[in-house]
């Protein structure tokens, strides 16, 4: 299993102090775990700090429920 640790960046309008959190991913090991580029992936909030990602068949239907994550 391979591990990678990322930051929770700051995202936002600092000026007005609307900031929201989130994480970047990229890089070729997204491709060798199965995202590769232009796909869809599916976020599923598990309980709070865990979320577990998906990777979506280019046949499913990628008009999921939009939940506030």
């Amino acid at each position: 299993m391979n591990t990678r640790n990322l930051k929770v960046e700051t995202t936002g309008d600092f000026y007005r102090r609307k900031v929201k959190p989130a994480i970047r991913l990229k890089g070729n090991w997204l491709a060798r775990a199965g995202f590769p580029p232009d796909s869809h992936a599916q976020i599923i909030l598990r309980e709070t700090g865990v979320l577990e990602i998906r990777a979506l068949s280019p046949t499913a239907n990628c008009q999921l429920p939009s939940t506030n994550l």
